[in-house]
Parts: structure tokens; C-alpha cells; sequence
């Protein structure tokens, strides 16, 4: 595979990376009545637990697939340390999780489908394949992958110029 190409050889084993985001820090609104905070409140806890029990079915479906926790930073980014959210004595909620996995693109387009359930569509659009040192977005099939740019078009469209 060349600079200029997008298709992965389907054969080769490659590694590919998953990114899930359980929650983001945001701006804290401001409320006008206790009650109007503590309805705020209770929304958002139950929204961020139906996110958490949804990522959580994902990963126990990947889990016997071959997929494991990245323990690396991303390639050719900037990354800051981890944060999460956690209630008092209890376990941190990450803002996101990563996974890893060297397959074929084929093999993972499989997992992809069995784990599919309520994050499919973000399962394929978060996917990216470590290449020539780049994690690039790529989309998997039976047949295969292709990278969504090609490492060129990649470098040429997200490279920061001085």
C-alpha cells in the first residue's frame, strides 16, 4: 500500500483502534429554582448511566473477539492526561475508552457487526487503523477496508504548517 492508496490489503493484519466516549466536560447551566436543578440533575445521571450500560455492552461483546484497552497515546497527537467523572468513594467513569485489536479488515468489520447493538453506526464512523505511523479513519467490510484519505491527502489536509 502506497501513500496515494485508500484500499488496505486484505490479507494483511493491521491495527485498529476504537475510540467510545462515555461523556465530555461541558459548561454548567445556571438554574433559577432548586427544583429546576435538581430535575437537571437527575437527567443527566440517567443519561450518562444509559451511555455507560451502552459502551459496557459493547465492550463484553468485544471482549472474547480479541480486542483489549489501548494503553498508548494516540500516534501524532498532543494528548493530555485522562480525565473522568466520579461520585464520592466511588469508581471513575473515563471520558472515553479506546480499544485495540491487530486483525484483517475483514475480521473486524465481523466484530463490528456482532457488537453493532445501539452504537453501530458510531462504532464505524470512531474506527481508525494505524498506518505508516497515522491512525487514520478507515471503513471496514467482508471484502476489506479503505481508508477514508489516502496518507497523503491525510497529511496534506490535517498537517499543522509553521
Amino acid at each position: 500500500m502506497g501513500l496515494d492508496d485508500r484500499r488496505l490489503d486484505p490479507i494483511s493484519r493491521y491495527r485498529f483502534e476504537l475510540r467510545l466516549e462515555l461523556g465530555s466536560p461541558a459548561r454548567v447551566e445556571q438554574h433559577v429554582t432548586t427544583g429546576m436543578l435538581a430535575a437537571s440533575v437527575r437527567e443527566a445521571g440517567t443519561q450518562i448511566a444509559e451511555r455507560a450500560a451502552a459502551v459496557a455492552a459493547v465492550l463484553d461483546r468485544l471482549d472474547g473477539l480479541g480486542w483489549r484497552p489501548a494503553e498508548d497515546p494516540p500516534a501524532g497527537r498532543e494528548v493530555l492526561p485522562s480525565h473522568g467523572f466520579t461520585a464520592p468513594q466511588g469508581p471513575v467513569l473515563p471520558e472515553y475508552v479506546r480499544l485495540v485489536r491487530e486483525a484483517t479488515a475483514a475480521d473486524v468489520a465481523r466484530d463490528l457487526q456482532q457488537a453493532r447493538d445501539g452504537l453501530g453506526e458510531e462504532l464505524e464512523r470512531s474506527l481508525a487503523v494505524r498506518f505508516e505511523g497515522l491512525d487514520l479513519p478507515v471503513q471496514v467490510g467482508p471484502e476489506g477496508g479503505e481508508l477514508r484519505y489516502s496518507p497523503r491527502e491525510y497529511l496534506n489536509t490535517f498537517s499543522i504548517r509553521g
